[in-house]
């Protein structure tokens, strides 16, 4: 079914108007989300195609092509002013913000900070790089780095939770960062960390699980790194050889950690299922940065 492009307009331009762009680039951006939306796709082909009733589809492209290489548009400044926005429009009472890496295919990796909502997750901040050149400063400072693009503006005194999976929570210097900013975590981590109770008897954290129920228990964690005090929760389905081993800064429902794979979910929403992310050909860093913007905007709508 065609989309109603009239409908969205109005809609599209108060988005686009938020942000500290020049009256040219907002329009430029407003159009480009429009047709994507309007295309079902990122490929800078099918975008200038939709975009034909503004001028001639050569044109287009190379306008939007202009858009993606800018670097007046501010990748870092338009994150945190896009997280403002969608603070405002959610208005929660607490937050959930999930942190992974994606990969467009050998080309490009991103990591990328979303906020969870039912059934999905709107990226609202994200760092492209190339695999075989990955940030000097480490994984660890490159999310560091993306929180603090948005805390400003986050809705503190309002509780803030991060999940992350086990190649990125099994780390106590990211744990600690996290904390240090305000925010709880949730994170999945290797089995075979250590856990010692207020005793002081160590045991791995998978020694703590029972098939079939989730035991939770006030302890320290990561032996190697001075020990953090932590909640550690293991989660074991009964229909799964392994447990969930987590850990968090509160007492936790173990199923709170469920909300991580809606992660997993607006991933495949950007690219197979929906706008062809993957496919888009956008390789370069900055520009990857960019194309992300206009697709945040579309995933939201």
């Amino acid at each position: 079914m065609p989309m109603n492009v009239s409908s969205l307009y109005p809609l599209m331009s108060s988005i686009v108007n938020h942000f500290s762009l020049d009256c040219r680039l907002r329009r430029v951006l407003r159009d480009f989300a429009l047709a994507t939306l309007v295309s079902r796709s990122c490929l800078l082909d099918d975008i200038a195609h939709a975009l034909t009733p503004c001028g001639e589809k050569d044109s287009q492209y190379r306008r939007i092509q202009r858009f993606l290489a800018n670097p007046r548009v501010d990748v870092a400044q338009l994150q945190a002013e896009w997280t403002r926005l969608i603070i405002q429009m959610m208005n929660p009472t607490s937050l959930t913000l999930l942190v992974d890496e994606t990969a467009l295919s050998d080309h490009l990796k991103i990591m990328v900070l979303g906020i969870w909502t039912p059934g999905g997750c709107v990226p609202i901040a994200w760092r492209s790089y190339r695999e075989s050149a990955y940030p000097d400063c480490g994984q660890v400072q490159v999310i560091a780095n993306l929180l603090d693009r948005v805390r400003p503006a986050l809705p503190f005194p309002c509780p803030i939770t991060l999940l992350a999976d086990r190649g990125i929570g099994t780390s106590p210097d990211l744990i600690q960062q996290v904390e240090n900013r305000g925010m709880g975590v949730l994170f999945r981590v290797q089995s075979s960390s250590r856990f010692r109770y207020p005793n002081g008897h160590e045991v791995a954290l998978h020694d703590l699980g029972i098939a079939g129920k989730a035991r939770s228990v006030a302890g320290d964690i990561f032996k190697k790194a001075g020990w953090l005090s932590l909640h550690a929760t293991v989660a074991w389905d009964a229909s799964y050889d392994t447990p969930w081993c987590l850990v968090s800064s509160h007492p936790i429902d173990p199923t709170d950690y469920a909300h991580r794979f809606d992660q997993e979910v607006s991933f495949r929403d950007l690219k197979s299922d929906g706008f062809q992310w993957h496919r888009s050909h956008v390789w370069l860093p900055d520009h990857a940065d960019r194309l992300l913007l206009v697709l945040a905007i579309t995933y939201w709508l």
